[in-house]
């Protein structure tokens, strides 16, 4: 006698033609990672520049004016020599100085 292979049957004995689906598992949760706040370094890199040719070297830098301290040695010392108003001598030392004595 051959023995006949039956289908499964559900509860209320309807042959099940397919099995039933798997229910779905939810999704793994993730796991919450802590996080700071990092300061972040920031790098600064100075560039060098190559040095202009003669032919695109800025002109000459004009002469300082003179200072305070320049007038007043001066003014001294054309007193020391002649004497004199100290304004007249002050004038005469800025005068001096500006025409590059």
């Amino acid at each position: 006698m051959a023995t006949k292979k039956t289908q499964p049957a559900d509860a209320a004995g309807v042959p099940m033609t397919e099995p039933a689906p798997k229910a779905k598992r939810a999704p793994k949760k993730e796991k919450a990672v802590a996080t700071a706040a990092v300061p972040v370094a920031t790098t600064v890199v100075a560039v060098a520049t190559v040095d202009p040719t003669p032919a695109e070297a800025a002109p000459p830098a004009a002469p300082a004016a003179p200072t305070r301290e320049d007038v007043t040695r001066l003014a001294h010392e054309l007193w020391l020599a002649r004497g004199g108003s100290a304004f007249a001598n002050w004038i005469e030392a800025e005068q001096q100085l500006a025409a590059g004595r």
